[in-house]
């Protein structure tokens, strides 16, 4: 059986600033844990399609979607990728509603109903509003949502819940473990909250520097 994700990348940065790794994760949830600038975010990038590496390969399930000595890059709008950013990314001209069903459009067949989602995030009162109408804690929720109503094989997560009011971290960090467990979305996690990660973490992977360090005996 395939590794959920394969991912072996060079990525040098413009002011000198490389970032070197080699990793695979199955299912559950994997945690990327290290101080800023380590290159944690860099990772997602490369896997979402937002960035292409110097040099490397990445795969996702069975699917090659980089390999820069073939000169593989498949788009990033055509890998199941589902990515929750820190800045939400949501679209300020759609109402919440159709925000979260641009998600679903990705997915030619849903595998998490729409209607469970706005409820277990509490965004039935939400829906027609504007996202700059909302709080940030508000605006991650929908992010969330429409992460998740992609279908994604990989669910990628920068920061989760930053801006989440606290009663609700703890219902949505529950709900992320059903995800997992119930329709077996693999999930690479970025955080700086030891604690959260101790929690929802199958697995952690300790990153400084852009060179992953290696676990401990």
């Amino acid at each position: 059986m395939s590794s959920a994700l394969s991912f072996n990348c060079r990525y040098n940065y413009s002011g000198g600033f490389e970032l070197e790794a080699a990793f695979e994760m199955g299912g559950g949830v994997t945690a990327l844990f290290g101080p800023s600038g380590s290159g944690k975010t860099t990772i997602l990038s490369l896997i979402a399609g937002l960035l292409r590496p110097t040099a490397g390969s990445i795969r996702i399930g069975d699917e090659l979607v980089v390999d820069t000595t073939a000169k593989v890059s498949v788009p990033a709008e055509q890998r199941r990728v589902g990515f929750l950013f820190q800045d939400h990314a949501l679209f300020p001209h759609l109402r919440v509603k159709r925000n979260i069903e641009y998600g679903a459009k990705r997915c030619a067949s849903a595998t998490i109903p729409l209607k469970r989602l706005i409820e277990t995030l509490e965004l039935q009162d939400l829906l027609q509003r504007y996202p700059g109408s909302l709080s940030g804690g508000q605006q991650q929720r929908v992010a969330l949502a429409r992460a998740l109503a992609s279908g994604p094989s990989v669910l990628l997560l920068d920061e989760p819940l930053t801006s989440v009011e606290a009663p609700l971290r703890e219902r949505i960090s529950g709900y992320l473990q059903r995800i997992v467990n119930e329709h077996e979305i693999p999930v690479l996690l970025v955080s700086h909250n030891r604690p959260f990660v101790d929690r929802l973490a199958d697995r952690v992977i300790e990153i400084q520097d852009g060179r992953l360090i290696p676990a401990a005996n």
